[in-house]
C-alpha cells in the first residue's frame, strides 16, 4: 500500500474524521490512545516540518517509518471494516488502540493492541482482495462457497510461543466449531511473525511496491531454519485445514522515493484435507497482485 502522508486524499487527510468514525463504532475518542499518539509523533518527525537546518536521526526515521507503517495499517481497518457492527467491531478497537507508541518497547503485557491490530488488519486485506470475512469469535470467519473457515489470530513473541500458538489456537477452533467430517467448518491458524523477526526495528528496503519476494524470502528462510522448533512438535486432525504465516514490514521503496507497508503470507498444509486447502489458495490468488495489500503461497511441507 501506498499513500501521500498529508493534504488531499492522504493518509492524515482521511484520518482527520477519526473521531466521528471512532464515536459510531462507540469507542470514546482520547489524545492519548495509541493511535491519536501515532499521528501526533508523525507529524512531529515528518521531514517537512523538521526544517532544512535540523536532521532526523537513525533512531527518529525508525520510530517515524514504524509510526506510519501503524497508521497505514490502522487506515486499512479504517477503509474496509468501516460499516461492521459497532458491537462487534467496538470492542475489538478499544483493545486496538491500546498499547506502546514504539513497538521497540512492547512487552507481553502491553502487546494487546497490537494482536487486536493484527487481526483486524488481516480481515481488512482479505475484505480488500474481495473476500466473504467476518470477525467476532472466533477472530474471523471466511466462506468460499460452500465452505466456511474458522481463523484464529496469534502473535507470539518467539518460536517457543509459536508452539504455544498454534496448540492454543487449535483448541479454541474445535470449541468454534471446526469439525473434521466433510463440508464441516475448517479451521485456519493465522500467526504473525511480525514481532519475532522484526521486533519493531527492521525495516525492508525494496526495489519497487511490489517487491514483495522479499518478505517471501524472509518468511521461507525463517519458517526453514525454525522448523525443528514448531512443525515437528505439533499435530492436526482433519479439523485443521491451513496455518497462516503473515509477516508486514515498513519498507524504504526506491532509495527513500516512497513509504511502503508490505505485507506477505505463506500457508502451510495442516491435515490431509486438500480440497479445503485448494478453496483457500483460489480465493487468495488476488493477494498475488502487486496492486494488492499483500501476497500469498502455499506450501505443502514435507512429512
Amino acid at each position: 500500500m501506498e499513500f501521500k502522508i498529508d493534504g488531499p486524499n492522504s493518509l492524515l487527510g482521511d484520518l482527520a474524521v477519526l473521531d466521528q468514525w471512532l464515536a459510531s463504532m462507540g469507542v470514546p475518542g482520547r489524545s492519548t490512545d495509541r493511535i491519536h499518539r501515532l499521528i501526533q509523533l508523525l507529524t512531529e518527525l515528518n521531514p517537512r516540518n523538521v526544517g532544512a537546518a535540523l536532521e532526523i536521526t537513525q533512531e527518529e526515521r525508525r520510530l517515524y517509518m514504524y509510526s506510519l507503517a501503524e497508521l497505514v495499517e490502522f487506515h486499512q481497518v479504517f477503509t474496509w471494516l468501516n460499516e461492521e457492527d459497532p458491537r462487534v467491531l467496538g470492542p475489538k478497537l478499544i483493545r486496538a488502540l491500546s498499547g506502546s507508541v514504539d513497538p521497540f518497547e512492547e512487552s507481553s503485557s502491553n502487546s494487546v493492541g497490537r494482536n487486536t491490530m493484527f487481526e483486524l488488519s488481516l480481515a481488512s486485506e482479505w475484505r480488500r482482495a474481495g473476500l466473504k470475512v467476518a470477525i467476532g469469535e472466533p477472530d474471523l470467519q471466511l466462506v468460499l462457497g460452500q465452505q466456511e473457515f474458522l481463523v484464529e489470530c496469534k502473535r507470539p513473541f518467539d518460536w517457543t510461543g509459536v508452539v504455544r500458538c498454534l496448540k492454543n489456537a487449535s483448541r479454541q477452533l474445535k470449541r468454534s466449531g471446526a469439525l473434521t467430517k466433510p463440508g464441516a467448518p475448517k479451521g485456519v491458524i493465522a500467526i504473525s511473525l511480525s514481532r519475532i523477526i522484526a521486533g519493531g526495528e527492521q525495516i525492508l528496503l525494496a526495489g519497487s511496491m511490489g517487491d514483495k519476494s522479499k518478505l517471501q524470502e524472509i518468511i521461507e528462510h525463517e519458517l526453514a531454519a525454525n522448523r525443528w522448533r514448531w512443525w515437528t512438535r505439533i499435530r492436526f486432525d482433519e479439523s485443521i485445514a491451513a496455518v497462516l504465516f503473515h509477516l508486514s514490514l515498513p519498507a524504504d521503496v526506491g532509495h527513500g522515493d516512497h513509504f511502503a507497508l508490505l505485507s506477505f503470507s505463506n500457508v502451510y498444509q495442516a491435515c490431509v484435507n486438500h480440497e479445503a486447502l485448494a478453496l483457500l489458495n483460489q480465493a487468495m490468488e488476488p493477494l498475488y497482485r502487486d496492486a494488492a495489500p499483500g501476497s500469498m503461497k502455499v506450501h505443502v511441507p514435507v512429512s
